[in-house]
Parts: C-alpha cells; structure tokens; sequence
C-alpha cells in the first residue's frame, strides 16, 4: 500500500493575479493542503488595471474584485488583508509579518507585484508626488483632484497615458499635461509612427503633450507647484503624479539568500535559487518567448506564471512557456494593441499598411514574424503570439495579415498547427 502524503501549508506572498491563480492551481490538485494568503493591502484583492476605469466613473468599487465573493470559503484558503511581509527566514521556512509574527510554510509564493518608481527631482519644499498603481493611491487623487485643477503625469507609458485618459473622461475643467523623456508616447509599446497617431488623438482632446523632455525640478508656486524641465521650460501645475515605471516590490527580500536581478530569478517552472520558494508576476524575473530573460510586468503574464508556479508548488512539473511581449490598449474608443518586438534593426524587416481605416505593422527577422502592431484593426492577439512564438514562416503571407489579420492570423496558425500534426 502506497503511503499518503500528509497535507502541506502552502504561502501565498501578494493577492494578486499571479497569487490568485496559483491558488487555483494548488486547490485542483492538491485539495486537502493548508493555502495561506498574505496581502498587504487592506482591501479585498483586485487588478490594478481597474483604476483608470474607477477614476473616470466607468465602475465603481462594488465591482472590483478579482475572485467572486465565498471564493476563498469554498477553497478553504485563509486570506490575511493588511499582512505585509517584511522578511523571509528560508532555513526555518518562515515568513516573517510586520506585526512580528512568524509563518511557517512548506512551499512558498513570492507573488509580492511591483511598485511605483520615484523620478529623480529636486525638491526643496517637499511637494507630495503621487502614483497611480494601487487602490490607495487612487483615493489619494481623488481626495485632491479638484474642478479645473492643472494636473502633470510624468510618463507616457501605459500607466501615464491610462491615467490621462481618464482625467479627460472625468471631465470637470480638469487640464492634463503629460510630460514624458522619450520622443514619442508609449515607448515600450509602439513604433514611432503608431505612436504619432495615439498621441495626436491625445491632443485632439486636449491633453498637452511636452516630450523628448524630463521633470528635474519641483517647487511650490503660489497655490499650485511648478516643474522645470530638462529644455529650462516650466510647467504649472496643481498635482503631480508619477507614472515614471514600476519595479518589483522585493525589497523585503533583502538577506533571504534569493538570487535577485531585477527582479527575483526564476527558471521555467517558476523556481527560484531557495527551495520550496518560487516566484510570479510582476516580482518575477523569469525566461521570455525568445529565450532572453526579464521582468513582464502585465496581467497575462502574470496569469500564466502562477499557474505554473501553483502546479509545481503542488508537486505537478510543468514549464511555463516564456513571456511575449504583449500590449493592449482603448484610448477614447479606439483600440490599439502590439505584441513581439515593434521595432527594426538587427535584421529585422518592417511591412506596414498605412493606408485605409487602421494601421498595420508586421516585423519580420528572415521568414519568421517576430512582431506586430495594429491601430483600429481587429485582430486576435493569441493567433498572432502563437505564429512568434512557433516561429512560423510567414513572410509569404505579410500581404493577407496586413489586409485581414484577424482571419489571416487565424488561418496561418491552423494550417500550421496541422501541419505539425
């Protein structure tokens, strides 16, 4: 007769995306093992994506919540709100709390997420910067953004531009300025041109672009702020928030023994350098698609790394299959998104629709499409991530993928998949 393994206490660091679907995870295979979440947050547990939508009233709180509510009852996981890690004893296998408590564990998460980057200003009057990445810092806008008030986003990420865009939904005569070190909105996302197009609409609306420059200074200016720029211009404003970037929130880590880059290191399986300890989401420093290595700080990704670090943690090998760069985003109803790489060089080839409704841009290395980017075009961004991923010849097709994406992509993954077959 086989012996039954006696039930493990599995830790959940973060209830986030990442943490939440470890959690499924671990719950469909091993239900009789003891889950503990740990949150720093004193709210329920929700996606940080849902605060542009907040903000500008397209939702309220009520409807927030990443799981359903008896979520975590029927799972029989112990969820703590308000519980911050603030170290990691692996020899003892414990978590330590802020409240001086210890938690024992047998496996553990680190699914801590990110946190905002502070840019570097000059601030003699201490002017209070604000962010724009958890519920918190929400409430903390709210509670100052006034009608008419003159507000400065510094970065035109994804963040930056998410946030812009809900102060022009909300209306009020509130004055948005974004002011980004970059040439172009969206950096990280987009091509120049395509970015060209996002921007332009931004302005349509009003929002006032100031880019190719950086904030080196703040100051208090009357009832407001003033910002001196990297060009020796000056920027008025009443708030500023900062959407500079996000790093992983792994600063508790310090002395564990983990090996950390830029975030925690992990290998397929979502396993750091401690055993019995593994890593996800946004805290994760783990292999990408083109077998490089990095941090992807988005939500599928994230999905998909606790996932696997959930099955691993309960004992079922799996291998994640690599973050893809991937971006979706609607800004005042048009719908942009890119995955793979957006940019030439290196060898790389660049096809482009630019003319009739949308704008396509496929990049190809040789045959291989590695990357793609679309403006009011629909598309399915899991046929095309499967084509890069796959590394599919599909150089002969650019034509029928720039006219029709959305049923070519489609087309060329399925005669593909067959063929493997």
């Amino acid at each position: 007769m086989s012996a039954v393994a006696a039930p493990r206490h599995h830790v959940i660091v973060g209830a986030g995306t990442a943490g939440l679907s470890a959690v499924e995870a671990i719950r469909r295979a091993c239900p009789d093992d003891a889950v503990t979440i740990l949150s720093a947050e004193p709210d329920p547990p929700y996606s940080p994506t849902v605060l542009p939508h907040l903000l500008a009233g397209r939702i309220d709180e009520s409807r927030i919540a990443l799981r359903p509510e008896g979520f975590f009852a029927r799972g029989r996981c112990r969820l703590r709100l308000g519980a911050e890690v603030t170290a990691l004893d692996a020899g003892r296998r414990q978590a330590r709390l802020g409240d001086g408590a210890a938690l024992d564990y047998d496996t553990l998460l680190l699914a801590s997420g990110s946190e905002s980057l502070r840019p570097a200003l000059e601030n003699p009057h201490g002017v209070e910067l604000l962010a724009f990445t958890r519920l918190g810092d929400l409430r903390a806008l709210r509670a100052c953004l006034g009608d008419g008030a003159r507000v400065a986003v510094l970065g035109a990420g994804l963040i930056g531009m998410e946030l812009a865009e809900a102060l022009v939904h909300l209306g009020r005569g509130i004055r948005v300025t974004v002011i980004e070190q970059e040439p172009q909105v969206l950096p990280r996302s987009f091509d120049a041109e395509l970015a060209g197009e996002i921007a332009a609409l931004f302005e349509s609306r009003g929002v006032a672009l100031r880019l190719g420059r950086r904030a080196t200074a703040i100051e208090r200016a009357g009832r407001g702020v003033a910002l001196t720029l990297s060009d020796g211009g000056r920027e008025p404003a009443d708030l500023v928030v900062t959407c500079v970037g996000v790093r992983p929130r792994a600063g508790f880590l310090a002395g564990a023994g983990l090996a950390i880059g830029r975030g925690v290191l992990v290998d397929r399986r979502m396993a750091t350098s401690l055993p019995g300890v593994w890593a996800a989401g946004d805290v994760a420093e783990g292999p990408a698609a083109d077998g490089t290595s990095g941090v992807h700080p988005v939500l599928p990704t994230a999905a998909g790394q606790g996932r696997v670090a959930g099955l691993n943690m309960a004992g079922r090998p799996v291998e994640h299959e690599g973050w893809l760069a991937a971006n979706a985003f609607n800004f005042f109803g048009r719908v942009a998104m890119s995955v793979g790489t957006t940019e030439a060089g290196d060898g790389r080839a660049v096809v482009a629709r630019t003319k009739g409704p949308g704008r396509a841009r496929l990049v190809f290395d040789g045959a291989r499409l590695v990357g793609a980017s679309f403006v009011e075009v629909p598309v399915d961004p899991g046929a095309l991530g499967w084509l890069i991923r796959q590394g599919v010849p599909a150089r002969e097709h650019a034509e029928l993928l720039l006219r029709r994406p959305l049923e070519g992509a489609r087309w060329l993954a399925a005669r593909s998949q067959r063929e493997v077959a």
